[in-house]
């Protein structure tokens, strides 16, 4: 049995009725042959990520990067056996949602999600700000200079967990997608975070501890902890839509990994955290 017939058959173990077509639709683009223009770039120019591009992080080094370089980007639920995920059967990407240069989006999503009340008891507001790196202690000092803020508290930014960010080192390697064809305009239609897909349908893709805080008024709630920056792309994505990637500071000084890397992917840009092309 193969990969796909794999996939198949853990889809018609676990799904039924209008989930079950989606899936299968969705491993069947998955194996089409599927060919992006990658851009061009030359040693020392800045990245600017196109609106609609995806970005996605891993946790580990080389081998994870070689697993997905060879079997593409796939919810582990179907790799693998008793994962417990909020966000079951699909794979967490981020979208660029304006165009803007890398160093920004870096340095944006490397600093923190602030939320304050504004006022206090039934009648108090909650807002959500988000904070750029290094820019914490001046938005904080506003605050607290405020008469009609109550309290605050902070989390870091999503970003920070799940890609090469400027505050943290467990995460060396990011993938940056491109998803500017047909096939794969197709497929981030199955989204989790889709408002077009009904809620029932989206049973199978929630763990049943979170559905009634996820879902509000028969489709998937955000909040400032579920970003609009995210995307959960149902069972998986190619990895022929890799464009470029991008490298943490440690993995960066290290030439070993740097040629391995390239090696791996060589019509493919390196970039490093200043959002510069170094490979």
């Amino acid at each position: 049995m193969n990969d796909k017939e794999r996939y198949i058959k853990y889809a018609e173990t676990n799904f039924a009725g209008k989930a079950l077509e989606i899936v299968l639709n969705q491993i069947n683009l998955f194996y089409k042959e599927n060919h992006i223009e990658k851009k061009q770039y030359k040693i020392g120019e800045e990245v600017i990520l196109e609106k609609g591009t995806y970005l996605h992080g891993i946790l580990g080094g080389l081998d994870k990067f070689d697993w997905i370089i060879q079997n593409g980007f796939i919810g582990n639920n179907f790799t693998k056996e008793n994962v417990k995920n909020k966000i079951k059967n699909s794979i967490g990407m981020w979208v660029i949602r304006e165009k803007e240069p890398l160093k920004d989006y870096i340095i944006r999503y490397s600093g923190f999600t602030i939320t304050y009340t504004i006022g206090r008891g039934p009648d108090s507001k909650e807002i959500s700000e988000l904070i750029p790196y290094h820019k914490f202690d001046q938005v904080t000092e506003e605050i607290n200079n405020r008469e009609d803020v109550w309290m605050y508290w902070g989390d870091q930014t999503k970003e920070v967990r799940f890609l090469p960010s400027l505050v943290a080192n467990k995460n060396q390697i990011g993938f940056i997608l491109n998803m500017n064809n047909e096939i794969a305009q197709e497929m981030i239609k199955a989204d989790v975070w889709n408002p077009e897909i009904d809620s029932e349908i989206l049973r199978p893709f929630l763990d049943y501890r979170y559905y009634d805080k996820f879902v509000e008024n028969d489709r998937i709630n955000r909040t400032a902890q579920t970003t609009d920056r995210e995307t959960a792309i149902i069972f998986g994505l190619p990895s022929t839509l890799i464009e470029g990637i991008i490298v943490g500071r440690k993995i960066e000084k290290d030439e070993k990994s740097m040629d391995y890397i390239k090696s791996k992917l060589p019509d493919c840009y390196i970039c490093n955290l200043d959002g510069k092309v170094i490979r």
